[in-house]
């Protein structure tokens, strides 16, 4: 019998897993087999997820079987919606389901070969985390807005770096910050031949993964210092809705350009409008910046809880 004393080794907790999920044996075949008692292979199957020495992918047609799933597709003319039912009551709780839910429709969406662009945001930290370790040949994931100082929140290097190592891809980081102090400082960053290629390669994503933010005063991008909240305030009289990569859009999913755009360092919308865009976003709140992203043409994949694709549907066109 293994030592109750010691913590069992990856090793041993491997093999249980091996004979449970490859050879399909029972977890009391495998009691035996491991002269273990059936409790304790329980337990190493459990640290087989804990410690990610099995990852467990669940297929994302599994959320198609939706009659709102089916209704959003055609009437945004989307490749495909997904609409995760959500039972919980808490904001938080129902967009970790949603990202959870996300973070395996990402392994649908993407091919080998595919260049994927990742924003920014806590939506996308929550997926990044969730991604099952799933290894796709050639992939590349590239950062599509630069580096932010923030410690306490998530930023689009640490989105981007965590989706690659999940799955095992190239790992390309925009090596500027997110934003600069001044457009003279911007324009000469853009000219700078590293910068000028990273900015330059962004076109060649043919994937993106990202969300929109609603455009009030004290929204993420206030919060990371891309701008200032009378800036927020001054787009918001314009005509701006939401905020997609730190770029702002209209109801109608249009660019509302402003002295923002000439300073951030980043994808501009038009190129990831070319892209085909997994679209993940929970929340009421979100709900005239998810409209506006929808009619502006910019998803192919939505994934949203059930409540938000309701209120959607329910919205006049």
């Amino acid at each position: 019998m293994q030592n109750k004393s010691t913590a069992p080794s990856d090793r041993i907790i491997a093999e249980a897993a091996w004979l449970y999920y490859v050879k399909n044996l029972t977890q009391s075949e495998i009691a035996i087999r491991m002269k273990l008692s059936r409790p304790t292979v329980i337990n190493y199957l459990r640290l087989a997820k804990s410690r990610e020495i099995v990852s467990v992918r669940l297929s994302g047609e599994h959320f198609r079987t939706n009659d709102l799933a089916d209704r959003l597709a055609n009437r945004f003319a989307l490749d495909r919606a997904c609409v995760i039912p959500v039972d919980s009551q808490s904001d938080e709780s129902r967009l970790k389901e949603v990202c959870e839910a996300a973070a395996h429709i990402l392994l649908d969406f993407l091919v080998p070969g595919d260049q994927l662009g990742v924003s920014w945001g806590s939506t996308l930290s929550l997926i990044s985390d969730r991604v099952p370790y799933w290894p796709l040949e050639n992939l590349t994931v590239r950062q599509l807005i630069g580096a932010m100082s923030n410690p306490l929140l998530p930023t689009a290097e640490r989105c981007s770096t965590e989706i690659a190592h999940r799955l095992g891809a190239l790992c390309v980081n925009l090596n500027a910050p997110a934003v600069c102090s001044n457009v003279e400082l911007a324009r000469l960053l853009r000219a700078e031949p590293i910068i000028a290629e990273q900015l330059r390669h962004l076109r060649k994503c043919n994937k993106a993964i990202y969300t929109v933010s609603p455009c009030t005063p004290d929204g993420h991008v206030t919060q990371f210092k891309i701008v200032t909240e009378e800036e927020v305030k001054r787009y918001i009289s314009r005509g701006a809705t939401g905020i997609i990569a730190g770029r702002f859009i209209d109801r109608e999913g249009q660019p509302v350009p402003g002295d923002v755009d000439e300073r951030l360092m980043g994808v501009d919308l038009d190129a990831l409008r070319h892209m085909s865009g997994l679209f993940v976003a929970s929340g009421l709140d979100k709900l005239s910046a998810v409209l506006a992203t929808l009619r502006g043409g910019f998803a192919n994949t939505l994934v949203v809880d059930t409540a938000l694709a309701e209120a959607i549907l329910a919205a006049p066109s």
